[in-house]
């Protein structure tokens, strides 16, 4: 299938590890040219150079997205490098519950200042990224947004950092807004609220040990035996951004493995 990503810009925020790479990749293969971003440096250039060597089209740069400055440089170097963006993809970063002191566990764990921090992670990056790029999609009548979220948003549980949890809810009704706004202008805004995937960042909260279950037991949970691939994230990501998707909008779909046993 062809996807129509030939010569798309697309800028991945968060796309230089993890789910993020995998993203990247996907979309570069498909022939967009990707302005990727991340706060370290090695992992930026890693990415990019893993692409171009790969025949694909990306350049980088370190910018911190959840800072307006920072996602101002993110949009202006897709800008300077490839044209305006036809394609934002947003993986913002978390943070890091802190094993120590066991904070956002728990309500009664969580400061005002814990709830602020979170808000500005994920739902100001996310705006201040749409803002940069809606006015140039609007204009040219296509566009596609693409949150990256997270399964607990449909269960919420203790397992996970509670701010982090609810506030990520607030993004997909955002993505939701965005989808009924921006309509008529040829452009779609969904979410992909995902499962355990295997990443540097998911390896790393995991050995933590910061309320989280085992491998093991996360195994039993998932009917399809294991974690995610970032490339799978990246399959279903390109899917979403391309023309063929142009009537799928306003939506929150799940990759996870069948690990949510709801049913909607």
């Amino acid at each position: 299938m062809d996807l129509g990503l030939n010569k798309k810009v697309a800028v991945v925020a968060g796309g230089s590890r993890g789910c993020g790479r995998g993203i990247s990749e996907a979309l570069a293969a498909e022939g967009a040219s990707v302005l990727l971003s991340g706060r370290q440096a090695d992992a930026v250039r890693s990415t990019v150079e893993a692409i171009r060597a790969a025949g694909g089209t990306a350049a980088g740069v370190v910018a911190d997205m959840t800072r307006k400055d920072g996602a101002k440089r993110i949009v202006a170097a897709a800008q300077e490098q490839f044209g305006a963006p036809d394609i934002l993809v947003i993986n913002s970063p978390g943070p890091v519950p802190d094993r120590a002191s066991n904070r956002w566990r728990g309500f009664e764990n969580c400061s005002d200042d814990d709830f602020i921090e979170v808000y500005r992670c994920f739902v100001m990056s996310t705006v201040y990224l749409v803002r940069e790029v809606l006015p140039m999609m609007r204009e040219r009548r296509f566009g596609r947004l693409l949150n990256i979220g997270s399964i607990a948003m449909k269960t919420p549980h203790l397992d996970d950092p509670m701010p982090a949890t609810n506030t990520r809810v607030a993004v997909a009704a955002l993505m939701k807004t965005l989808s009924q706004e921006n309509g008529p202008y040829g452009i779609t805004a969904n979410t992909i609220a995902t499962g355990p995937f295997e990443s540097e960042l998911s390896r790393d909260y995991r050995a933590s040990g910061t309320g989280v279950k085992t491998d093991e037991w996360y195994r039993k949970m998932l009917p399809v035996g294991r974690w995610g691939e970032p490339e799978e994230m990246g399959a279903l990501a390109a899917f979403l951004c391309s023309r063929q998707a142009a009537f799928l909008t306003g939506e929150t779909i799940r990759l996870d493995g069948g690990y949510t046993k709801s049913l909607f």
